[in-house]
């Protein structure tokens, strides 16, 4: 056998069969490292936004957007929600300045975008209340909670209308449902208010007559008349009010504080006319239905076989509302006219361990199915391309997924990849990241801490599990300004053939950075790893004339993580061994320097054949 060559490495992770069973192309086992596109790569690495936190957990973590689709960041730690400004982490609070109260420091809170006519929203829901957020001002929030009109618990929006399950105020087999918004009269209420300051005025200062603790307004104008004619304010959604003269105006839509500036001083008296909406009336966070339900109107919907709580609630392919408990499913169907429920149990052998151990997808729901504890599995909720049924699938039945714990877990998807924090044997907290590639079939395995995700634009970030800290993965060269720890074990190789045999030449093909080196180690026959040679981005066989520039952060195509970049050069590196006998080799590799590297092509050159015998290491002399 003149040589063997692995040229694609395209199956990341197989661990259920042996080794030796292996494809090829897979990895038996591996930290920190990608197979992508082909090449097995080292992942990237972490970066904090902020300063390190406290002690604790970060028990909600969210995107919102304004309505210039800038992204905003929100999350939950201790007793406040907070948002990232850019510079710090910011405590929202209630519509009238002062700390919220009663946010328990272990009570988790979900959160939900919402936009329509009155603005772009984020609604918080967690034991202590219910909050709409308006993300031109994500300083200040609505408290919304009123007893009998709504509940606090886990939420999700669709179609126009919130959902919310695990409520306080009522048993956690429950679903409850909102009006739906229909953005009309019926919600939005208008108000002209005339001669709101007095003439003479150029820097005017207030509130909205008709603001309150329950209301946000929208649609804001000023009207006066100045020197060069009417000036007029009007509302650009963001916050700003633009004037058709020189003027400059703000406006805060959750307290109704405007500041305005004239472009002159005004000759008549200065009049507003707005918008506001109350959404605990006909609106997202009401929940109240009559005796004779109308259609439109809020429901609540009981789920109480086997008795345990409703965890999450997901939406299929078929539209319909999967609700996931410990040990089964529901599956509730709404028609398109509001009239018809049609609820019933999905399945009683499947379950979730937390409410963030799911996601809906384009592909269909996936979730981590630890009905049987001991026997984990990673399912899909698909439809059926025959029946058209959605039925359930286990994915990557290559890969063993009780290797990890998920009481903790949360799943999302990134890219290409459906992500899955949780819990390795020997951590008593989330831990690792799995990548699942879908529709490559791949598995691999990076080890960042996590117990959240939320996602913008090609970047991911993840909640801290143990500090009160937000981080996005997936970011740079390093880990955070270290090394990022790393190994890439591939399959036991025995060439297809059971004879003993030795190689004499090991090349190896990639991309490398300048500073990066990556220690190759092997093991023969299940002995320990021992070092046989290092790959040099300084060496002389480096193709340093031919430089390549990649992205910082990439996760398939999409470039995430900033304008950072590396400019790699590609190698052909070979050394000469003198092996000893072996029936199987594995090879080991571990990068040592921050940088890229990828390797695109390993060949075990010179291969001689011996006699079909074990290895000597297990022969035993006969007595």
């Amino acid at each position: 056998m003149a040589l063997h060559k692995i040229s694609i490495f395209s199956k990341g992770v197989h661990n259920v069969l042996n080794d030796e069973q292996i494809p090829p192309e897979a990895l038996q086992d591996e930290k920190n490292w990608l197979s992508s596109e082909g090449v097995l790569r080292l992942a990237n690495g972490k970066i904090i936004i902020g300063t390190e936190g406290a002690a604790g957990k970060v028990r909600g973590l969210h995107f919102g957007y304004k309505v210039n689709g800038e992204k905003i960041c929100f999350r939950k730690i201790s007793g406040f929600i907070q948002y990232w400004n850019g510079t710090i982490w910011v405590n929202v609070t209630a519509w009238d300045g002062t700390p919220l109260t009663g946010i328990g420091a272990t009570d988790e809170y979900s959160f939900a975008n919402y936009s329509s006519l009155a603005g772009n929203f984020v609604f918080v829901s967690g034991d202590a209340g219910l909050f709409k957020i308006n993300t031109a001002n994500p300083g200040v929030c609505n408290s919304l909670y009123v007893a009998g009109t709504n509940d606090k618990g886990r939420i999700m929006i669709d179609k126009g209308r919130l959902i919310m399950w695990n409520c306080s105020d009522a048993a956690k087999t429950v679903i409850k449902m909102s009006h739906i918004d229909d953005q009309s009269a019926t919600v939005y209420h208008d108000v002209t208010d005339n001669g709101i300051k007095p003439i003479g005025s150029q820097h005017i200062t207030g509130t909205l007559p008709s603001a309150s603790a329950l209301r946000t307004c929208f649609g804001v104008e000023f009207h006066a008349t100045v020197a060069a004619g009417v000036e007029t304010f009007v509302d650009q959604k963001d916050g700003t009010l633009v004037s058709n003269f020189a003027g400059t105006g703000t406006i805060n839509y959750t307290t109704g504080d405007y500041d305005v500036t004239f472009s002159d001083i005004t000759t008549s008296a200065v009049d507003a006319e707005y918008t506001w909406e109350n959404s605990n009336v006909d609106g997202l966070t009401d929940f109240t239905y009559t005796a004779v339900r109308v259609p439109s109107e809020g429901n609540m919907i009981n789920q109480t076989i086997g008795g345990d709580a409703i965890e999450a609630v997901m939406i299929g392919q078929d539209g319909a509302y999967y609700s996931l408990k410990a040990q089964s499913a529901y599956r509730l169907e709404i028609s398109a006219d509001d009239k018809t429920f049609t609820n019933l149990v999905y399945r009683a052998d499947m379950g979730i361990p937390f409410f963030r151990a799911s996601v809906s997808t384009k592909k269909g729901i996936v979730f981590m199915n630890t009905a049987n504890p001991d026997s984990p599995e990673l399912t899909i909720l698909q439809r059926d391309i025959y029946s058209g049924n959605v039925e359930p699938l286990i994915l990557f039945p290559h890969f063993d997924f009780s290797n990890y714990g998920y009481d903790d877990a949360c799943i999302d998807t990134f890219g290409q990849y459906v992500v899955i924090a949780c819990q390795s044997s020997d951590s008593d907290f989330n831990d690792t990241v799995l990548l699942c590639d879908i529709a490559m079939g791949t598995v691999d395995i990076g080890y960042y801490p996590a117990r959240i995700f939320a996602k913008d634009a090609g970047n991911l970030y993840t909640a801290s599990p143990i500090t009160e800290s937000v981080y996005n993965i997936f970011s740079g060269f390093d880990d955070d300004n270290f090394t990022i720890e790393n190994y890439a074990t591939l399959k036991g190789e025995i060439f297809g053939i059971e004879n003993l045999k030795k190689f004499r030449k090991l090349k190896i093909q990639g991309q490398i950075e300048k500073d990066q080196t990556v220690e190759i180690y092997v093991s023969y026959d299940l002995n320990d790893f021992e070092l046989i040679g290092t790959i040099d981005g300084n060496a002389d066989y480096v193709d340093s004339g031919s430089p390549r520039v990649v992205g910082s952060n990439m996760v398939g195509t999409v470039p995430i993580g900033g304008d950072n970049a590396a400019t790699v050069y590609s190698f052909f590196y070979e050394l000469k061994t003198a092996t000893p006998k072996f029936r199987k080799v594995t090879l080991k590799f571990i990068a040592t320097a921050m940088g890229y590297i990828d390797l695109n092509s390993i060949i075990f050159d010179d291969i001689l054949i011996f006699e079909n015998r074990i290895p000597k290491r297990f022969r035993v002399k006969p007595p």
